[in-house]
């Protein structure tokens, strides 16, 4: 994935895009959501909106889909939302 890309998919989770029209907008790319509270501590988004924190993935090892934080790899992408009370 390219920074543009990243920057992309940014900016249309910003717009509170769902993951079904992020699916449709970026065919190429694996999404999936869940809270902030399901992602580990020890994993250091990639970016940020308002309202959620993202994540890269890849399944490069075509075994398990990981996190990571190399864009050369990602081919995924973890849209976790932050906790309303939080926001």
């Amino acid at each position: 994935m390219s920074p543009e890309r990243l920057a992309e998919v940014v900016a249309a989770v910003g717009r509170r895009e769902h993951v079904g029209a992020l699916r449709a907008t970026f065919p190429d790319l694996i999404f999936t959501e869940c809270s902030e509270d399901d992602i580990s501590p020890r994993l250091n988004p990639v970016a940020e909106t308002p309202e959620a924190l993202i994540y890269l993935i890849t399944g490069v090892s075509g075994h398990c889909l990981e996190a990571t934080s190399d864009l050369n790899v990602a081919n995924g992408v973890i849209v976790a939302s932050r906790d309303s009370d939080e926001v």
